[in-house]
């Protein structure tokens, strides 16, 4: 909870990021609050106050998955939203064309993201959904200490650039 408000205050991408990994541990526990409470809650030295709304913010996103039929994959509404708004800015940006640095992100990025579509299989998912899961999936890959050879790493490295222009563009609207 901390950690999303500090996120979606300062970076949409990593409070994304940080967001799609919470969905993982929630449904690493079961979808259970008691067992976030003992996994997760109770690990921090802070007040009681606090803890006491970091729970109810665990309960509130475990009502959402649940009323959204979230609970084995896909990602919250809310963060949906904030994808398709990022998306609807990208398109904005390439249109008016004035954002050269922007643009040329986006073009070092294209090609390793029509890689990345076609290796996820999934056609229908746009540039911005594309990147995100591929981000997210190269952090679950860094997590666990997986080896990432050279070339993948130079690929998301484009990705990243790409998508931190978004995001500061996205940030500096808000």
């Amino acid at each position: 909870m901390i950690i999303a408000e500090q996120k979606q205050k300062e970076n949409v991408a990593e409070y994304l990021l940080y967001m799609y990994q919470v969905e993982d541990m929630i449904r690493a526990n079961g979808l259970d609050l008691d067992n976030i409470e003992k996994s997760l809650i109770s690990h921090f030295d802070i007040e009681y106050d606090l803890k006491r709304k970091m729970r109810e913010w665990y309960e509130s996103l475990i009502l959402m998955m649940k009323d959204q039929g979230k609970e084995e994959s896909g990602h919250l509404d809310i963060l949906e939203h904030i994808t398709g708004k990022l998306h609807k800015l990208h398109h904005q940006l390439l249109e008016q064309g004035i954002d050269i640095s922007y643009r040329e992100a986006h073009q070092r990025a294209r090609g390793n993201l029509e890689a990345l579509r076609m290796r996820s299989g999934n056609n229908t998912e746009n540039d911005v959904q594309v990147a995100m899961n591929g981000l997210y999936g190269l952090l679950l890959l860094k997590l666990q200490k997986t080896p990432i050879t050279p070339e993948t790493k130079k690929a998301f490295e484009s990705i990243r650039e790409w998508v931190a222009e978004l995001s500061a563009r996205y940030m500096e609207a808000q």
